[in-house]
């Protein structure tokens, strides 16, 4: 029982406005942390791309921000997918950890 409450350390969650964003044009996306009690709580969070679950790009160029309770881009400095990208299939990866651990948020993305 203590090993499942020291692996639940607290709760993190990633909102996007969509599956499918324009190649080009600004993503806005948050990330919350809190305590299983739902307080917010100060994390880290690092993003990534993966294409069949091998990272092929780093979001800001792999940055660390430090974050209390919720974190979004500034504006204007939003995540914009390349033309490049257009059709395929990733998947945008959080990894937000918060009192010595760390969770991974996935969220399947093909821009358009």
């Amino acid at each position: 029982m203590l090993e499942l409450a020291l692996a639940a350390a607290f709760k993190a969650t990633l909102s996007a406005p969509t599956h499918r964003p324009r190649v080009n044009h600004a993503w806005p996306i948050t990330i919350r942390a809190a305590d299983l009690g739902g307080r917010p709580i100060r994390a880290r969070v690092t993003m990534r791309l993966l294409y069949n679950g091998i990272a092929v790009g780093k979001v800001d160029n792999g940055r660390v921000y430090t974050f209390t309770g919720a974190w979004r881009e500034k504006k204007g400095q939003e995540i914009e997918y390349p033309p490049a990208s257009r059709g395929q299939r990733l998947t945008f990866q959080a990894l937000v950890t918060a009192r010595g651990k760390t969770i991974k948020l996935n969220y399947w993305v093909q821009p358009r």
